[in-house]
């Protein structure tokens, strides 16, 4: 109801709120505070309105930027504003994914999440752009290949933000079960960046004529240097990262406290070794999630972790599905609401397990300790696709490619109902298949 009113007053209000603030004297600057504003108090409220309750506050942002569209037209049609925020949003939060992976987990169960975050991306996305155009097919839709590469690309990460903390209220038999969601979620949205940049870059300059033309693409040997330069200047900037914060580390160990500005220097790092790699073309994404990587192995800063990970979790984040809801038009919503939602089912329940199974059931079949089918059908379910998924979304949108039309609306419906269907059940699955103990 609330998002219902929102949008009513919302609509009704828009043009004559912009008209008083054109009126004013300093009509361009009071446009920037009431977009921050605005951003503010709706990240605030989807926050509240989705507290104790199985709908993820993700999902409430998402519809508040459907309601609030018109409020936050001026961000959406400025190409440069709307880029800076999503990729600032996006560089903090895989900085953050990089410090909340822990190291001694990390590397006891590297083989399976490299797996699943290396050829089972690209496995991902492959099959699911198959699958997107299959549906399209079924539903009397044509889906051009161009959308249905980038769509792939887009959403083979997983982001289980949602579910991590409904993992933390339960107790593992086996704990590398919900070590693996968690690291791979934090090394795959890295590699989903990675592939669909690559792919941006194809697509702008030539468009696909088929899914494999596309994806054979990332096999020539120019976009395997792109890919090895973006990777190597990505690593060494965020190794860079990571010494500015070993030096600040042990400066505040002599200090003996932290400062509520060192949270200032926090935020600076991931921004400026995103800009390291940017500038020598590297990936300032990978950057940023080295930086924190690297970090979590040696140190903790964790007042000041704490203060920035309210950050992102109460800025960073809503303001991406914020935006990727002000930038859905609803009547292409629901023009493709058949292919959509076809292809996120598709996508939960045969694209994602299948991935998993091939990827992990050599260890299930050998080795010492072996995993089970229990454990591969949990991990097959944590499949919702979030926040970097979003990001990506929104940057090959406001692109403007040619044909593209189908992208957002797709896209949406498949992070939509993710967010909505699995996180509310993976408790229950996980009870039922036996991989917790009775609270």
């Amino acid at each position: 109801m609330c998002i219902v009113a929102v949008a009513f007053v919302v609509h009704g209000a828009s043009a004559w709120i912009f008209s008083l603030i054109e009126q004013s004297a300093e009509s361009a600057l009071s446009i920037v505070f009431f977009e921050m504003a605005m951003i503010c108090i709706l990240s605030f409220v989807s926050f509240y309105l989705s507290r104790d309750k199985p709908l993820p506050s993700f999902v409430m942002a998402l519809f508040f930027g459907i309601a609030a569209k018109p409020l936050l037209d001026p961000i959406i049609h400025h190409e440069i504003v709307l880029g800076a925020m999503v990729s600032i949003c996006a560089t903090l939060i895989l900085f953050q994914g990089g410090i909340e992976t822990a190291w001694h987990d990390f590397r006891k169960l590297f083989l399976k999440i490299a797996l699943l975050a290396f050829p089972g991306v690209l496995l991902t996305a492959i099959l699911f752009s198959f699958a997107t155009t299959m549906a399209g097919t079924l539903v009397g839709i044509l889906i051009p290949a161009t959308v249905a590469v980038m769509l792939g690309a887009i959403l083979a990460s997983t982001d289980p933000a949602a579910i991590i903390p409904l993992l933390q209220g339960l107790r593992f038999k086996d704990r590398s079960t919900k070590d693996i969601v968690v690291s791979e979620s934090a090394m795959n949205d890295v590699v989903g960046a990675l592939l669909t940049l690559v792919l941006i870059g194809f697509a702008k300059s030539d468009p696909f004529i088929g899914i494999l033309d596309g994806f054979s693409r990332l096999f020539t040997s120019g976009s395997l240097l792109v890919l090895f330069q973006q990777m190597i200047f990505g690593v060494i900037a965020g190794v860079g990262g990571y010494y500015l914060l070993a030096y600040f580390s042990k400066h505040k160990k002599k200090n003996d406290f932290e400062h509520g500005a060192d949270a200032a220097f926090f935020i600076f790092v991931p921004i400026i070794a995103f800009v390291g790699a940017f500038v020598f073309g590297g990936s300032g994404y990978l950057a940023a999630f080295i930086a924190g990587l690297v970090f979590s192995m040696v140190d903790h800063l964790h007042v000041t972790e704490h203060f920035f990970n309210h950050t992102i979790d109460g800025f960073a984040k809503p303001i991406i599905f914020l935006l990727l809801g002000a930038l859905v038009d609803l009547k292409s919503l629901i023009a493709y609401a058949p292919v959509g939602i076809l292809s996120a089912f598709v996508f939960i329940l045969i694209v994602r397990p299948l991935t998993v199974f091939l990827m992990l059931l050599p260890f299930v079949l050998f080795g010492k300790n072996r995993m089970n089918v229990r454990q591969l059908l949990f991990i097959s379910w944590v499949r919702e696709t979030g926040a970097i998924p979003a990001v990506l979304l929104v940057t090959v949108v406001s692109l403007g490619l040619a044909h593209t039309e189908a992208l957002l609306p797709i896209g949406m419906w498949v992070i939509l109902l993710t967010l909505i269907i699995q996180p509310p059940l993976t408790p229950y699955i996980a009870k039922h298949l036996n991989l917790v103990e009775h609270m």
